[in-house]
C-alpha cells in the first residue's frame, strides 16, 4: 500500500532524475558539436554527480521509510541498510 507521502517522494525523485539527464544530455550535446569548454563541462559532470548523489539519498530514504512501514523485522531492515551502504561505497 503506498501512501500519499509515497507518491509525492517518487514524484520528486522523478523531477530530480529528469533534470540530472537533462544536465548530462546538454553536456553530451555540447561535446557532440564542438561547443564544449573543458571547465564549464567539468562543473557540469561535478553538479550531475552531485546531483545523482541526490537522488540516491532520496531513493534509499523512500525504501527505507517502506521497509519500516510494512513493520519488517529489523534484521530484514539491517540486512538492506548493509546492502545499500556497500553498494553505495565500494566500486
Amino acid at each position: 500500500m503506498e501512501h500519499d507521502g509515497d507518491a509525492e517522494a517518487r514524484e520528486k525523485l522523478q523531477m530530480r532524475l529528469s533534470r540530472v539527464i537533462g544536465q548530462l544530455q546538454g553536456l553530451q550535446k555540447r561535446l557532440k558539436t564542438g561547443g564544449s569548454d573543458c571547465l564549464s563541462d567539468i562543473q557540469q559532470i561535478k553538479a550531475a554527480n552531485n546531483a545523482l548523489w541526490k537522488v540516491a539519498e532520496a531513493y534509499l530514504e523512500i525504501h527505507l521509510n517502506e521497509c519500516v512501514r510494512q513493520n519488517k523485522p529489523a534484521a530484514e531492515i539491517q540486512k538492506n541498510l548493509q546492502s545499500v551502504i556497500r553498494a553505495t561505497f565500494t566500486m
